[in-house]
């Protein structure tokens, strides 16, 4: 397993793909938070605080991460890999979790230069200083968690498919909707008192609670059970036997 992981990792990172996909999310971030004039410039509100930053990185990450799990399971299929791991002493479950801890690995890595953002505002705050890293650990936090979900997500998408444009154009559908879609539904007064169970079944409430710095288990939780359900549907999906 640990071999497949380093395998995994190794592979995404020395790929034209990986360098890409690395890169588009940094200028992208450093545009909208640095550059371009707005809601999410970090700057505009004259206040040292990362919420533009943890509003914004979610729906860069919905369309990145898919591209770096698309190609998870095809690629295996089309080159015969796959059966090949299933020969080994590598069940399906153990070549999922593989997979999956490499994913989550590289969103890691890509998260880590944001830290100059946190460290500018640091320094820019009045005192200097004069931030809630309380706020910031538990942002990260919580961004670790959704990046984790949008991982898990698109192995089982690519798990379901031969292609790696349909692999890719699923997992971003699919996050989107688990994302944001009973959030948008629940706002919208159809449910009645029912709202804020729709609400509640949405990734978005539970990583704006965390972002709150306040981290309630029944978040973590619900993020874990989530992980845990999609990891299994991949896992299922590249059983033996299946076509």
């Amino acid at each position: 397993m640990i071999a497949l992981y380093k395998k995994e990792l190794r592979a995404f990172l020395t790929s034209v793909v990986g360098t890409v996909v690395l890169g588009v999310f940094l200028l992208i971030g450093g545009l909208f938070h640095w550059v371009f004039p707005g809601q999410w410039n970090l700057l505009s509100n004259g206040i040292a605080e990362l919420n533009a930053f943890f509003l914004f990185t979610p729906w860069v990450l919905m369309f990145l991460i898919p591209a770096i799990t698309m190609r998870s399971i095809p690629e295996e299929r089309a080159q015969g890999t796959l059966e090949l791991l299933l020969t080994h002493p590598l069940d399906p479950r153990r070549i999922i979790l593989a997979k999956f801890a490499a994913g989550l690995t590289l969103v890691t890595l890509a998260l880590l230069p944001t830290l100059i953002s946190f460290a500018i505002l640091h320094h820019l705050g009045n005192p200097p200083g004069n931030i809630d890293n309380g706020a910031v650990l538990a942002g990260y936090l919580g961004l670790v968690m959704l990046g984790g979900a949008f991982v898990a997500t698109g192995l089982a998408a690519s798990s379901r498919s031969k292609s790696q444009i349909v692999a890719f154009l699923t997992a971003v559908l699919t996050c989107l909707v688990f994302y944001y879609g009973p959030s948008a539904l629940g706002s919208y007064d159809l449910f009645g008192g029912w709202d804020h169970i729709v609400q509640w079944c949405a990734m978005e409430t539970h990583f704006r609670s965390i972002g709150t710095g306040v981290i309630v288990i029944g978040d973590v939780l619900w993020f874990t059970v989530y992980i845990a359900m999609a990891l299994a549907v991949a896992q299922r999906q590249i059983q033996p036997g299946k076509p």
